[in-house]
């Protein structure tokens, strides 16, 4: 189940996250949730693969992000579009990224089929990232490039040849959301390193989603 965190909104800190924070973070794997072999093993009620090395384990944690994408554009457009003030004329970008994610979400849910799809987890959005525009708008830049990386490093670690093609797409669409979250940005550029970011493992991916708040 997921929810939106009840302090979404309310200003404890005006900070969101420091450009290429969530990346820098997941690549020194600061959060470790990986034990025993088994990704979030520790989190009672979720069901993953007993290795980080399958399939189905990057696939798990490929859903839990995009259902942390589908909660945070989800609260953009049912919230923050209008609290924060933003531009209305985005509004059909935010239902078009939305629909992005739902779709990616289901791909995965599909793809795992309900033996494997995970369950138990929360997902929140801490009040700091949501407490005005630049801090959501930070948010999301930090989010998507993440998405991108870790889509990227799941090209290497799929197995299937279709489900990394599947992947390389996906980091494409990411990097178009990614793209307009940093337009919005005061003296951003919009553009991805030429070669995209570092590609991360699907365990740092979900170490770094624990560490930051979103998930538990």
């Amino acid at each position: 189940m997921t929810e939106l965190s009840k302090s979404a909104g309310v200003s404890g800190s005006t900070e969101g996250m420091a450009r290429g924070q969530f990346i820098r973070n997941a690549a020194k794997g600061s959060v470790m949730l990986v034990a025993g072999g088994s990704v979030l093993a520790s989190m009672e009620g979720v069901a993953f693969a007993k290795t980080t090395k399958t399939d189905i384990t990057v696939l798990q944690t490929g859903y839990i992000a995009e259902t942390l994408a589908v909660t945070v554009y989800g609260a953009i457009l049912k919230t923050y579009l209008d609290k924060l003030k933003l531009d209305p004329g985005n509004r059909n970008y935010f239902e078009a990224a939305y629909r992005d994610e739902r779709a990616h979400q289901k791909a995965w849910k599909d793809a795992l089929g309900p033996k494997h799809t995970p369950t138990g987890f929360n997902l929140t959005v801490p009040g700091k990232y949501v407490a005005s525009k630049d801090a959501l708008a930070r948010t999301g830049v930090a989010l998507e490039e993440a998405f991108v990386a870790t889509y990227m490093g799941a090209v290497k670690e799929f197995n299937s040849p279709e489900l990394r093609v599947t992947a390389a797409g996906v980091a494409a669409n990411e990097a178009t959301h990614y793209s307009f979250f940093d337009a919005i940005l005061p003296n951003g550029t919009a553009v991805l390193p030429a070669f995209g970011p570092k590609a991360i493992t699907a365990g740092e991916a979900a170490s770094t989603l624990k560490q930051l708040g979103f998930l538990s």
